[in-house]
């Protein structure tokens, strides 16, 4: 059967890994080189089958300018479009943002963000959310600076109606990593 809360644990830690990944990459010469150029006008769209009566799966972008805000976070901007679930089109929408930033030498500002909100699901309209990352843990990460981070964003949304078997019929999406500039 079907378990949404399975498929989100698997794309997460999926996501974490190529963002950890791409970090050790950044820790070279010739992959920091490669990160920069690659930072201009990048956006990622990626596509990921609904769950449970769901459409094609949430169509996911990642702004790539982010901006800093408080000097400690970065406030980052996401676009999706999502189908209708069971024939719902105004449905629970949770967006989930990830961003690491190197800040110094061997220094990683790490931290996540969330919106939870209502969208409408009709496969066209694009809804926006604007997503305030904070870094993790008090003393543990370092506030964001102006400069070049990798974000991740996952996305679903839900219908209201609880199906047999006590499970919610979500489409999913996913995005990233991509490089975004905070200034």
């Amino acid at each position: 059967m079907f378990n949404p809360k399975r498929l989100w644990m698997v794309l997460s830690s999926a996501l974490t890994l190529g963002v950890v990944g791409v970090l050790v990459l950044a820790g070279t010469a010739p992959g920091a080189s490669a990160l920069r150029a690659a930072a201009n006008n990048l956006t990622v769209t990626a596509h990921a089958a609904g769950g449970g009566g769901g459409g094609v799966g949430m169509n996911i972008t990642i702004v790539p300018t982010a901006s800093l805000t408080a000097r400690l976070a970065a406030t980052t901007l996401v676009s999706y479009t999502c189908q209708p679930v069971n024939g719902e089109t105004f449905l629970a929408a949770n967006v989930f943002v990830q961003v690491s930033e190197r800040t110094s030498g061997k220094t990683v500002a790490q931290g996540s963000g969330a919106f939870g909100g209502f969208a409408v699901c009709d496969g066209v309209t694009v809804n926006t959310a604007s997503v305030v990352v904070i870094p993790g843990g008090y003393f543990t990460s370092p506030p964001f600076k102006k400069g070049t981070a990798l974000a991740t964003a996952n996305g679903l949304a839900c219908s209201s109606v609880v199906a047999s078997g006590g499970y919610q019929a979500c489409d999913f999406g996913s995005a990233g990593p991509t490089t975004v500039s905070i200034k």
